[in-house]
C-alpha cells in the first residue's frame, strides 16, 4: 500500500509539472517563434528538445527524486488529499491516451505502407523498397530499421543523380532517427505544442538536405528534385510516423531557396549543450541527499 501510495504521489507530481512545463514552452514559443523563420540544419535537435524536454524533465524527476524522497521521508500513514488522487488520475489517461495515440498512428502508417508496396520487400536488410505508381515519391518508412521507399514517379522523373541525393537526403532522417521521434511526439501529446513540433519537422527536412549535399552542385540537383516531385505532393497526405521527401508547399519552397543559396562551410557540432548536461548531473549527484530532501518539501507544497 506504501508503494503504491508513491507511485499515486509520483503521477500526480509528473502531472503537475509536465503540464506547468508545456505551457510554459508552448508561450515561449508562441513569443518568438518569428525568429525561426528560416531554419539552420542545427535547429532540428534544439526543436526537438523543446518539445520533448517537459516530458523527460517530468519523468526524470518523479523516477529519481520524487519516488526515493517519499519511499524515505514520507509517514506510513494515509495523508493524501483528494485533490492527489484526482492529479494521479489525470497524468494516468494523458499517459494511457499518448500511448494509445502512438499506437494508433503507427498502424495507420503501417497499413498504408503495405498498400504502397503492394507486397512484402525482397529483402529484410535492403536499404531501399519499391512501391507501385500512386504512391509519395520518397519516404523513410519504419520505426527501428527505417529505410527509403522510392515510387515509380521518382524512377521516371528524377535523373540519376537527383534520386541519388533524393535517396540520401532520406537515409540522413534515418541517421537522425526522425521516425522515432515522430513516434516519441505522438506519444506525449499536449495541447499548444502543434507549432513546436511543425518548427522541428521543417528542421528535419533541412538538417537531411544538408547531410545529401556535397557541392554546389549536390544543391542544385536536389532543389531541382524537390521542385519536380512537389506538384505531386497535392494527392497524398504525409504518413504521421514516416519522413517523405516533398510535404508540404511551403516547406518546398523554403527548402528550395535555401538550396539556391548553398555555399560551402564548416558544420560544427554544438557540445555546450551536453556539456551543460554533464555539469547539472554531476552537480545534483553530488548533491544527492540534500535533493531528496528539497524534493520532499516541494512535493508536499505542489500536491496535497
Amino acid at each position: 500500500m506504501f508503494a503504491v501510495r508513491g507511485l499515486i504521489v509520483c503521477l500526480a507530481l509528473f502531472g503537475v509539472m509536465y503540464g506547468a512545463l508545456s505551457c510554459l514552452m508552448a508561450a515561449a514559443w508562441f513569443a518568438g517563434q518569428r525568429l525561426l523563420r528560416r531554419p539552420a540544419a542545427s535547429t532540428a535537435s534544439v526543436m526537438f528538445g523543446i518539445r520533448i524536454l517537459p516530458f523527460a524533465v517530468s519523468a526524470l524527476f518523479a523516477v529519481f527524486f520524487t519516488l526515493p524522497s517519499f519511499l524515505l521521508m514520507e509517514r506510513r500513514s494515509l495523508d493524501e488529499d483528494a485533490t492527489t488522487f484526482i492529479l494521479a488520475a489525470g497524468a494516468l489517461v494523458l499517459l494511457t491516451a499518448g500511448i494509445v495515440r502512438a499506437l494508433k498512428a503507427s498502424r495507420r502508417t503501417s497499413h498504408r505502407v503495405s498498400q504502397w508496396l503492394g507486397k512484402p520487400g525482397d529483402g529484410r536488410e535492403a536499404t531501399t523498397l519499391s512501391a507501385a505508381e500512386g504512391a509519395p515519391a520518397l519516404l523513410l518508412v519504419g520505426i527501428w530499421r527505417p529505410r527509403v521507399m522510392v515510387s515509380d514517379l521518382a524512377k521516371a522523373v528524377l535523373s540519376e543523380n537527383e534520386l541519388r541525393l533524393a535517396v540520401r537526403h532520406e537515409l540522413g532522417h534515418r541517421r537522425s532517427w526522425d521516425n522515432l521521434k515522430k513516434l516519441l511526439m505522438n506519444a506525449i501529446p499536449f495541447p499548444g505544442m502543434s507549432g513546436i513540433e511543425r518548427a522541428w519537422r521543417e528542421a528535419a527536412e533541412v538538417a537531411a538536405d544538408d547531410s545529401a549535399v556535397e557541392t554546389r552542385q549536390d544543391a542544385l540537383d536536389l532543389a531541382t528534385a524537390l521542385i519536380k516531385l512537389s506538384r505531386s505532393a497535392s494527392s497524398w497526405t504525409a504518413p504521421e510516423t514516416a519522413s517523405a521527401f516533398v510535404c508540404g508547399s511551403s516547406a518546398v519552397s523554403m527548402r528550395v531557396r535555401r538550396l539556391l543559396d548553398w555555399r560551402t562551410g564548416a558544420r560544427l557540432p554544438r557540445t555546450w549543450p551536453w556539456l551543460f548536461l554533464f555539469l547539472l548531473v554531476t552537480a545534483i549527484v553530488s548533491n544527492y541527499s540534500t535533493t531528496l530532501v528539497m524534493t520532499h518539501r516541494l512535493t508536499e507544497l505542489i500536491v496535497p
